[in-house]
């Protein structure tokens, strides 16, 4: 009952307590099951509406990269706890809010709508821009430029040993990363004309070799254009990024709440969206998932200020390093792991660590290191520890790979194209890797509890569902499905069984004589021989409504083994 509703009058009283979704969800863990209704009016609910209590006060806090690794290798911030992630809704979805808007995997996208992502624009033009002042940040070479309009944009150039690499994994990390449902910035591939280019009074940037801001000279941009590679005509292909509104605060972290922002009570580690951003890191080979790669940005909407949470910076995904490309560490080892260096040091170096003898393909400098044939979902790290990442379950992982494995082979392709690769190769290898990285992503983690889903229950008592693994081509059909109803007393939250367990081979079945009440639920596992996670129940809730019954509630069972690998 954690997120706010417009649709009714119920939810509008609970509106007014902002980021109620972490309170709740806090006293659901050590209070009684009977304190209160499992089930309210309006659940489930789509809309955290944590926009509620004014953040004008919240400052700036920007973690540096060595504070960032230091405090996630060695400090084990947040808390490690098997607990449900707290900002879900009663149907165990992630609503609406200032860190995530539900795209695709609640409603269908057209290919077109997964490829323009977040831009306003289809193309950008550069031309008659202003350079503004000097990139603050990053390793990527670049910076700012002003359009007519007042509009301030990064411009990032790409290395000369491998043209195109950071700008096409950013603009195909921002697509899809947007379709999975976050906050991403417009980004766009340009033409720049280096002679042509006019430097704005009072444009300034920091000076490397004393920290301190001066006038921005030409000897700058020669800096960052000696670093750039240079297309056949003179000019240089730049990746234009979009400053994000309002004010900036820094970067958000995977752990804690940001103490100063009245509306962020839900630890960060028990964040749903960012708990299963492992399994979209893992696909994308995203090693740089970490808090530094964040934005928070303070809004106004309505005279109230409330902070809004951006991913940013997918330029070193995909086989990228951003300025050369990725190193065959990234993705397969944290920087910093004890097991493998002692085990290197006591061998005398004749351990060889399974990383060094994987095969990447040979492709176009566009790319990098990535590949499919030795990736396993599981096994994914990235750069260094993450503290939602540790607290990840198999329901997280499950919503995740849903969204996952609607990516379909044309969409891929489509946001692959979007990079406008010069080399038709590396589009080819880019869109088949990725596509073979998802299939093994949905197989991992759709099959690690019971994959029912689309649940309806019609007023002549007839069940239907369908098997998330198998329309994705994730697994074969079950053998069988077994059944477990029951009454649900929503005050007490008490289940009576009803009938026999019952058994049935396709997506429908018949409810038990007997079966009556506002509540009634059912709880799904399903047989089959190669897949063992399916016997971790799937259980559905439903309450009366006119015309016939609701889907009010879900709830995705426990692992109760290792997370295995998929068959290769």
């Amino acid at each position: 009952m954690a997120i706010t509703s417009t649709s009714s009058s119920a939810a509008s009283s609970r509106a007014a307590i902002a980021g109620v979704v972490g309170v709740l969800a806090v006293w659901t863990a050590v209070l009684p099951q009977s304190a209160s209704p499992r089930f309210y009016p309006d659940d489930p609910l789509w809309t955290d509406n944590d926009r509620v209590a004014d953040a004008s006060k919240v400052v700036s806090v920007e973690d540096t990269n060595s504070y960032d690794f230091v405090v996630n290798t060695l400090g084990h911030p947040g808390e490690v706890r098997d607990v449900r992630a707290l900002n879900v809704n009663t149907v165990d979805e992630v609503p609406d809010s200032s860190w995530f808007t539900n795209r695709i995997g609640r409603n269908a996208m057209s290919t077109e709508s997964i490829r323009r992502g977040p831009d306003r624009a289809e193309s950008i033009n550069v031309t008659g821009w202003k350079v503004s002042g000097g990139k603050s940040a990053g390793v990527q070479p670049g910076f700012r430029m002003t359009d007519a309009e007042g509009q301030i944009y990064q411009i990032e150039v790409d290395p000369p040993s491998n043209p195109e690499i950071a700008s096409g994994a950013e603009i195909i990390g921002t697509a899809f990363y947007h379709a999975m449902g976050y906050n991403v910035v417009d980004v766009y591939p340009a033409e720049i004309d280096r002679d042509a280019l006019v430097i704005a009074d009072g444009a300034t940037i920091r000076d490397p070799l004393n920290g301190r801001r001066r006038q921005m000279k030409k000897y700058d941009l020669d800096n960052v254009f000696n670093r750039a590679a240079r297309l056949k005509n003179g000019h240089y292909r730049v990746l234009v990024s979009r400053f994000a509104s309002g004010t900036p605060l820094g970067n958000f972290r995977y752990y804690g709440r940001r103490p100063d922002d009245p509306n962020d009570l839900v630890l960060h580690e028990h964040r749903r969206e960012l708990r299963a951003a492992r399994v979209f890191g893992a696909w994308l080979n995203h090693d740089d998932s970490r808090g530094i790669n964040s934005l928070d940005m303070l809004e106004r909407t309505n005279g109230r200020a409330w902070v809004k949470h951006y991913m940013f910076d997918f330029g070193s995904i995909l086989g990228s390093g951003t300025v050369y490309a990725q190193r065959h560490r990234p993705g397969n080892e944290y920087m910093f792991e004890q097991k493998p260096g002692w085990l290197t040091l006591a061998t005398l170096g004749l351990y060889v660590r399974p990383w060094i003898t994987i095969d990447y393909p040979d492709v176009p400098k566009s790319v990098g290191r990535l590949e499919a044939a030795r990736f396993d979902p599981v096994q994914w790290k990235p750069e260094y520890p993450n503290p939602a990442f540790a607290n990840m379950r198999p329901d997280d992982a499950f919503w995740a790979a849903r969204i996952v494995s609607k990516f379909s082979d044309a969409a891929i392709r489509a946001v692959v194209e979007k990079a406008a690769y010069t080399e038709p190769a590396a589009t080819d290898f880019m869109t088949k890797t990725i596509i073979a990285r998802r299939d093994k992503v949905v197989a991992t983690w759709l099959n690690q509890v019971c994959p029912v889903v689309d649940t309806t229950l019609a007023v002549d008592g007839t069940l239907a569902f369908t098997n998330a693994a198998v329309d994705a081509k994730a697994a074969t059909a079950p053998e069988r499905y077994e059944l477990n109803w029951f009454r649900f007393d929503n005050a007490t939250d008490q289940r009576t069984p009803v009938g026999e367990a019952m058994r049935v081979t396709a997506g429908s079945a018949r409810v038990p004589n007997g079966l009556t009440g506002d509540f009634v639920g059912v709880s799904i596992t399903a047989v089959h021989a190669q897949q063992p996670g399916w016997a971790n129940p799937s259980t559905f809730f439903f309450r009366r409504a006119s015309g016939g019954w609701s889907l009010v509630g879900v709830e995705r069972g426990a692992q109760t083994s290792a997370p295995t690998s998929p068959q290769r």
